[in-house]
């Protein structure tokens, strides 16, 4: 995380909170299924299976399919901008095409159909791992911490053999980021329902625009846009 901007390591945080207020939604509603954590649906798979509950594995393997169409969604879409704008648009769009997909999930929410709004939810869930990408590959992880949280550990150590405490701490914001979020979206949804979606949409649309708002004065006043891969 110390190679990015502040900017970016931010913008990354807003990213893995708003990543967290999500999952929290899908797995109150859905009673127990996430919308980013993969791993866990897949335990999820196979417990149900072991234990006769073909509804629960059926429910989770579906969680599994539509977070991979997000990913496959998000790649696409990355694809064909890098085609189609300038390197630093790039991201630009795969940010606006997120935030396009939580919007039809809060429509769908308002046209009084969940089931498909968290569908359209994990897809937008998916597609957010294309945010921060290098040649091809995810640089910063947004949906899922299993990852950080190993490479904090290490940099932890690496802390008392010379190494820089940045380099952890960067990791343990982008954890803290979705732990918060995941809190403030059960608090949400106790109160609001699946309708949660709305205000996270809102919230995602307005991280999405102060990022464009930043990186557009940053090119009229001659600043570096860079994306920059944090070596594993």
């Amino acid at each position: 995380m110390q190679r990015y901007t502040a900017g970016e390591q931010n913008l990354a945080v807003s990213f893995a909170f708003i990543a967290g207020f999500v999952d929290s939604i899908g797995f109150l509603f859905l009673g127990g299924v996430f919308l980013s954590f993969m791993s866990g649906n897949t335990t999820r798979i196979a417990t149900a299976a072991v234990d006769g509950n073909p509804d629960l594995a059926l429910l989770a393997g579906s969680a599994v399919a539509f977070f991979l169409l997000g990913v496959m969604e998000g790649a696409l879409i990355r694809r064909l901008a890098m085609r189609r704008v300038r390197p630093d648009r790039v991201r630009e769009v795969v940010m606006v095409n997120m935030c396009v997909l939580f919007s039809l999930s809060s429509l769908l929410v308002l046209l009084d159909a969940p089931r498909a709004a968290i569908i359209v939810a994990s897809l937008g869930i998916g597609a957010m791992n294309s945010i921060f990408e290098r040649a091809g590959e995810v640089a910063i992880p947004l949906t899922y911490m299993t990852g950080t949280l190993v490479k904090m550990g290490q940099r932890f150590v690496d802390a008392f053999f010379g190494g820089s405490h940045a380099a952890w701490l960067g990791h343990l914001k982008m954890w803290a980021g979705l732990t918060v979020g995941a809190f403030t979206g059960a608090l949400t949804y106790r109160y609001l329902g699946i309708a949660s979606l709305l205000p996270v949409t809102l919230l995602t649309w307005t991280a999405t625009g102060i990022a464009m708002l930043v990186r557009m004065y940053g090119r009229r006043h001659g600043a570096v846009v860079k994306i920059q891969v944090e070596p594993s």
